[in-house]
């Protein structure tokens, strides 16, 4: 089926993306480890690289809505809903 090729070349492209940035977010907090050792409290370098990690997780946030919406996209008006119902659920179970 059409629908499902595309939906999977979706995720396809999606995790691979996703696990490049989860690679770096790993190097991230490996910096910020690396900047409390030397800095024993929050100073620039510690500041910095939470501000980096800050920046790399919202990046991944925002990838990660553009993926739902991309998804969202190839689906039929009768299979939205569902999804749409599924998202919002995911959403709130996370937020606890």
């Amino acid at each position: 089926k059409a629908q499902q090729a595309r939906l999977e070349n979706l995720k396809a492209a999606f995790y691979a993306q996703r696990s490049d940035l989860e690679r770096l977010m790993r190097a991230d907090n490996e910096a910020l480890s690396r900047a409390i050792e030397r800095e024993h409290g929050y100073g620039p370098a510690v500041a910095a690289a939470v501000d980096q990690s800050h920046d790399r997780m919202g990046a991944l946030q925002k990838m990660t809505l553009e993926h739902v919406f991309a998804m969202r996209a190839l689906l039929r008006p009768d299979q939205r809903a569902r999804y749409d119902a599924a998202v919002t659920r995911t959403l709130a179970s996370h937020s606890h």
